[in-house]
């Protein structure tokens, strides 16, 4: 077996993976379908095991495909890593890094965060991608990502993970605008149903708040369950971490539905993920710090 005799096929092998497919793949690399099928042939009898499974649409990587995709990944992040260095060779701190967050850390933490971080290493690039966090950890676990900061991260064969702050559910109402509703036993809730996992049932999960006797509002984000509390619209259901700032500023305030509501409910911790391959890296070390210290 001589892979490095076949790196151009590596390359062709790693484009297949990431989006599963060969016609997808060839114009991405901009060969033809039939000679980047017989290139992939050709590294499958080099290997002597078989990377693909042949699906109606698409192809699915083998036991062996993701365990060649893993150094692939690793491979091309490395000689992308080694351009933005060699670019910048004074720099330690230059390269690329690809982030995968939450979206509602994507909106609360990562603005200020990148307005103080990023003119402090102008030579490093991140790559911010946001979403639910099943799907980042999913992305982190394929190797499309360095580093997430999402809810709940998972370790796996591959991935590190750090723990870094832990984080509640409570009921919230606004102070500054005129509610719709006339007491707090009748307001109305909102709530993103996702919150909690896909497909939960919220008359089970919020049942001993008298969901049954009070309209539900349902959102797809936590932003749009944030915007429609501030506004007056019912008791919004959310993240202590997202509605801090509004705490302070004294336009949210904590309502108490009893049963631990106002102490807080379905914990949660946010915490960051990484390739085990990353470890020692500089560059992940130095944004992992950072983020320590923000968050």
């Amino acid at each position: 077996m001589y892979l490095h005799e076949h790196l151009e096929k590596l390359r062709y092998f790693y484009q297949v993976a990431k989006l599963g497919s060969m016609k997808r793949a060839s114009e991405a690399v901009f060969v033809t379908q039939p000679s980047l099928s017989k290139s992939i042939k050709i590294l499958e009898e080099v290997i002597g095991q078989e990377l693909f499974v042949r699906l109606p649409r698409g192809v699915r990587l083998t036991e062996n495909g993701e365990i060649l995709y893993q150094y692939c990944h690793e491979l091309f992040s490395s000689l992308k890593d080694l351009e933005k260095r060699l670019e910048s060779s004074e720099d330690p701190m230059a390269g690329s890094l690809r982030v995968g967050t939450y979206d509602s850390i994507g909106i609360y933490f990562w603005p200020k965060f990148l307005k103080e971080f990023l003119p402090k290493y102008p030579n490093l690039s991140l790559e911010i991608s946001t979403g639910r966090s099943a799907h980042m950890q999913e992305l982190l676990d394929k190797g499309e990502l360095d580093l997430i900061l999402i809810i709940n991260p998972k370790k796996t064969s591959q991935t590190i993970i750090e723990p870094l702050k832990k984080d509640v559910f409570k009921f919230y109402k606004s102070t500054k605008k005129k509610t719709v509703f006339t007491s707090i036993e009748n307001a109305p809730l909102i709530l993103m149903p996702d919150s909690f996992e896909p497909g939960a049932n919220i008359k089970e999960k919020l049942g001993a708040f008298n969901v049954e006797e009070r309209k539900i509002y349902k959102t797809s984000s936590l932003e749009s369950v944030k915007e429609l509390t501030l506004n007056g619209l019912g008791l919004g259901f959310l993240p202590e971490s997202v509605c801090s700032e509004h705490v302070i500023k004294g336009a949210l305030e904590v309502v108490d539905l009893g049963i631990g509501s106002k102490t807080g409910l379905f914990p949660h911790t946010i915490g960051l993920g990484f390739q085990k391959s990353r470890k020692d890296n500089p560059l992940v070390s130095r944004v992992i710090a950072e983020i320590k210290e923000h968050l």
